[in-house]
């Protein structure tokens, strides 16, 4: 799946674990951690599942890097201090098995390098266990896409309160991080 979902997904997966009422009330950053580490783990198990799904890649893979990156980058700038950490992790998190498994093989391809390639460690790029579809017919694939953007959105709507303290710059002098 191209990166723009999976980096949607980490700002849903990481508004989604956030409990800005607990973490506010907080004094230690005891519950950020916790929270970082979750967001992290369920931003992985997210790329699998939707690597797994049937998908086209409706966006040009140069395009998808250049807007993934400016996400994670202005939502990471956008994001209150006390909670870059768990952004942060969930945006590593659903990308990391890209990272690893296909980063190498990109950097050659485009950089004419001659990094050493590795086999795959993540089982839904093996072709075996991806969802990649390969021939013209990528109904179901759109479907899927739709789906996932309307539950992200449905996500942030139903957390708009916690998105709110995320992403509010002016509490930032009373945190703590």
């Amino acid at each position: 799946m191209n990166v723009i979902f999976h980096t949607t997904t980490a700002i849903s997966v990481a508004v989604l674990l956030t409990d800005t009422r607990r973490i506010e009330q907080s004094t230690t950053s005891k519950n950020v951690v916790g929270t970082s580490i979750l967001a992290f783990t369920v931003g992985l198990i997210s790329h699998g599942a939707l690597d797994y799904i049937p998908h086209c890649y409706p966006i040009n893979s140069k395009l998808d890097a250049v807007v993934s990156l400016t996400i994670i980058v202005i939502t990471t700038w956008l994001t209150n201090k006390k909670y870059r950490l768990i952004m942060g992790l969930s945006f590593l998190g659903s990308i990391f098995p890209d990272l690893v498994d296909l980063s190498p093989a990109i950097i050659n391809k485009q950089l004419r390098l001659n990094f050493p390639a590795f086999e795959k460690i993540f089982p839904w790029h093996l072709h075996d266990y991806s969802g990649s579809i390969y021939n013209d017919n990528c109904n179901n694939s759109t479907l899927n896409h739709i789906l996932l953007l309307l539950t992200i959105c449905i996500i942030c709507w139903c957390r708009r309160t916690d998105i709110k303290t995320i992403f509010n710059k002016d509490n930032e002098k009373n945190n703590w991080a």
